[in-house]
Parts: C-alpha cells; sequence; structure tokens
C-alpha cells in the first residue's frame, strides 16, 4: 500500500468531559453541554483564521466503545498548526467557561493516506496506547492501515505520534464511509478483521481504544 508524504506542523488535540452519559456506547444528548457547543464552535472559527493555523474543528463525541482505560470526553478541538497550541487552547477555553481538560495532547503527523480533511462524515479517533515504543505503533498501524482500505473502503487517516509522556502513543484521525454501526460491524462480523486486524495489535503489544466523534458547526 502506498503512504502518503506525512503534513508538517503540530497537531493539537484537548478534550472536556462535559457531562457523558452512555446509553451502551452511545452519548447521550445534554443540557450542559448545549451550552459550551457554540463556546467550541467559536473557538475552533478564531483558531482557524489566526497567522500559523492550517485547519481547526470542534469536534462532540457521539460513540465510545465501552473498553476499559479508554478516553472520556464529550466536545474535544483538534488543530493542525505551525506550532503545538494545548496550553493556549485550554488556557483560552477556560476563559469562556469549560472545565479542565481531561487530555492535552500534541503532535505530529506520522503516517498518512488520502485526505482526511477534504472528507464529509463520521470522525474516528482511535487512540493506541501500550508498553512498546511510539515507532512500534506507527508500524503496527502501517500494517494493519490496508485492511481498512480493501475491506471497508477507508481512504484516508492522519496518524499522530504523540509527544512523550503522552498517554497514548498514536491516534488515528480518520473520517470513515457510512455510519458508525456499519463500520463497527463491517469489523466484528467479518473473521479476517479478528485474524489480520486484531491479531497483528495484540502481536504488537497495543490496545485501540476508539472514539466516534462528528464536526461541529455554527
Amino acid at each position: 500500500m502506498r503512504f502518503d508524504e506525512p503534513l508538517d506542523g503540530w497537531f493539537t488535540y484537548v478534550t472536556w468531559d462535559i457531562d457523558v452519559r452512555l446509553a451502551g456506547a452511545v452519548v447521550r444528548a445534554s443540557a450542559r453541554r448545549d451550552a459550551h457547543r457554540e463556546h467550541l464552535i467559536g473557538l475552533a472559527r478564531e483558531l482557524a483564521g489566526e497567522l500559523g493555523v492550517r485547519t481547526a474543528h470542534a469536534l462532540e463525541a457521539t460513540v465510545i466503545p465501552p473498553i476499559a482505560g479508554g478516553p472520556r470526553y464529550d466536545l474535544a478541538v483538534l488543530v493542525h498548526g505551525d506550532r503545538g497550541l494545548g496550553d493556549e487552547v485550554a488556557k483560552r477555553a477556560a476563559a469562556l467557561g469549560l472545565p479542565v481538560p481531561e487530555l492535552v495532547l500534541t503532535g505530529r503527523n506520522s503516517g498518512r493516506i488520502g485526505d482526511t480533511e477534504a472528507r464529509d462524515g463520521e470522525v474516528l479517533l482511535n487512540h493506541f496506547a501500550g508498553p512498546v515504543t511510539p515507532q512500534d505503533a506507527v508500524e503496527a498501524w502501517k500494517a494493519v492501515a490496508p485492511w481498512y482500505a480493501e475491506t471497508l473502503g477507508v481512504d484516508n487517516s492522519t496518524l499522530l505520534e504523540a509527544e512523550p509522556d503522552a498517554p497514548f502513543l498514536i491516534v488515528n484521525y480518520a473520517v470513515i464511509p457510512g455510519g458508525v454501526v456499519p463500520f463497527l460491524a463491517g469489523q466484528m462480523l467479518r473473521p479476517s478483521f479478528h485474524r489480520v486486524v486484531r491479531r497483528r495489535l495484540r502481536d504488537a503489544g497495543i490496545t485501540p481504544y476508539p472514539v466516534f466523534t462528528r464536526r461541529m458547526s455554527a
């Protein structure tokens, strides 16, 4: 499989647990979350217009598979720019009334397929953790990425390699084809998913923690 040249610059990924309540894996509606949604949309819009920022998205979690040890949040901001903006995003969000973030992660793009920014649809942020190096995690992602492209039709992926001491080694940012339920079923009901993807990740010593989100707009 041919991988595209990684993007330069830095990605900043900041998440908040405003009112995470699940019905199974589905994030339930929340009036408290609604009160902060417009604040984050406005912040992302401001960031996107600033010098040195290429893209900025406000995200709302829709589905969080119940995997112990995984991230738990309902709102997030993802920024791609010339430098890391974690402290600045957290400070500006606090001035808008948001609490202390659950996660502030900065990383570089270490692998890429297609153009995630050019795709519309549900956004997958898949967090990978384990007692291995980030480089090992990147190689494991490259080993399973062809399965997703060939079997499920995932034609884009932007891999973020986190800075040292982050709780996750890598985070895969991708827009999935179709909805979340067909995507998850397309994995779990295929024997090749368990034979190829799960085995490869298990052998590499890393665990995936997916969160499905949508890009918010005014």
